[in-house]
């Protein structure tokens, strides 16, 4: 086990409050993540979200006032489905933009036009073949095929044909659940793309695959469930690509490309169930590591922390499950952490050192004794009000209880935040959850950047 430095930040000043621009209630939580696009190609953007049981519909709102643009329910009106896997805006290969939205309940994929959300296609995977995963979008073979990989309850990674939805192939991974964001890339330089999946359940571990014939290459395993993917990271300087997770024994493993370990950090968390994101801190062409739960911690190449802060208030407990957001929001040239917490808090840090840029308590935004309980979104960020400056996109949620704890009313909002100083660009944002359609949770990374 390697030695960890310890470093807790300290708040010198008070953070600044952001504004809010607009919510829009709904009547149940958003989990995952969303993206953003121009959908309709009116010039400005829009923001795409899926929602849990309660609410069941794929929400295209304007970006500008949170207007709807469109949604989609099942055919079957008496369906109530979960949607709880992030969406993708992507050009599937006709030239047009599709929004693609795993059902993790309805065990399918679906493409919808953009712009109308009328179904391009809508393919079923079979019974108990339950989706959380967010999609990869990218090539997926060695003629550079574009396709959709996501990962099923029943330890498979399916690899749909982006143009129709067909299934390509089926890949048995791993001996439990696949809930983790996909990565697609060629791992052992023979010219088509390998596989990497998280077990949860089953051996709670890592595991990479031959894209040629499944077989697998490696695996890593862990003391807990994986719940995401890995972020894709150079900690070392030299361009190789490493891969950096968590897992719900409350560690961090980083490893190379051919699995090799390359550290375990300790960050003192119970679980971590959220998604790591990477920056380069210091700019120094080596990448550190940010992971989250009851703290947001940044670690470096060498597995040593930087620089840790919590999350939790004085009284009470809370985490961030979705990991953090990463941009200059304050117009500084540096770049920041966007979280938002269980409860509804959103705040955002300097990524040098962890100190409160800024702080908004949107915990209040589902109504008057609609406590927010049930917030584990990633934060999106982006220019959606048009004024050229960085905006975030949240969805927060609760839900009524019996005595016995059985839900009898679910409840939600989608939250818009503005009054940040960084100008947004194609380098800086964070257009979807995990960054981009290859799920690298790199802002360095020009993986597949499809949102437009």
């Amino acid at each position: 086990m390697l030695g960890i430095a310890l470093v807790v930040c300290v708040l010198a000043i008070e953070p600044e409050t952001p504004v809010l621009k607009w919510t829009v209630p709904i009547k149940s939580a958003s989990f995952g993540g969303g993206a953003i696009a121009d959908a309709d190609g009116d010039g400005a953007m829009d923001v795409a979200f899926a929602t849990y049981f309660g609410d069941a519909r794929v929400r295209v709102l304007r970006g500008k006032d949170g207007s709807e643009l469109w949604s989609y329910h099942d055919p079957d009106a008496n369906r109530d489905d979960c949607y709880d896997a992030s969406c993708r805006f992507a050009d599937l290969g006709d030239g047009s933009l599709s929004l693609v939205v795993p059902c993790s309940s309805g065990c399918r994929v679906l493409a919808l036009n953009a712009k109308s959300g009328t179904v391009v296609w809508n393919t079923y995977l079979g019974a108990g073949e339950c989706i959380d995963t967010p999609p990869f979008i990218g090539p997926v073979d060695s003629a550079g095929t574009l396709g959709v990989v996501v990962g099923t309850f029943k330890g498979k990674l399916h690899v749909l044909k982006g143009a129709d939805g067909s299934v390509m192939r089926s890949l048995k991974i791993a001996p439990g659940a696949v809930q983790s964001c996909p990565i697609v890339m060629d791992l052992n330089n023979d010219g088509t793309p390998d596989f990497i999946g998280g077990n949860f359940r089953g051996d709670h571990a890592m595991h990479a695959v031959d894209g040629t014939d499944g077989h697998e290459l490696w695996s890593v395993k862990t003391g807990g469930h994986i719940y995401h993917g890995p972020s894709i990271w150079q900690p070392t300087g030299d361009g190789s690509i490493h891969f950096v997770f968590g897992s719900y024994d409350g560690k961090v493993y980083s490893v190379d490309s051919a699995g090799k370990a390359d550290f375990i950090a300790e960050p003192g968390e119970r679980y971590i169930m959220a998604p790591t994101a990477i920056v380069d801190i210091d700019r120094d062409g080596r990448d550190e590591c940010i992971a989250t739960c009851e703290h947001v911690t940044a670690i470096n190449g060498k597995g040593e922390i930087v620089w840790k802060g919590d999350v939790t208030p004085k009284e009470g407990w809370d985490s961030v499950t979705r990991g953090v957001a990463i941009a200059d929001l304050s117009g500084d040239g540096h770049n920041d952490l966007a979280y938002v917490t269980g409860d509804g808090l959103f705040r955002v840090l300097d990524a040098r050192d962890g100190s409160k840029l800024y702080e908004f308590d949107a915990g209040g935004v589902c109504g008057e004794g609609k406590k927010v309980t049930q917030s584990s979104h990633g934060v999106i960020l982006g220019d959606l009000d048009g004024d050229g400056l960085l905006d975030a996109f949240f969805v927060l949620g609760g839900m009524e209880e019996r005595k016995d704890g059985i839900p009898i009313k679910r409840y939600g909002a989608a939250v818009c935040l503005t009054g940040f100083k960084g100008k947004a660009s194609e380098t800086n944002q964070w257009p979807m959850f995990r960054h981009d359609a290859g799920n690298s949770g790199n802002a360095r990374m020009q993986v597949m950047r499809v949102a437009k």
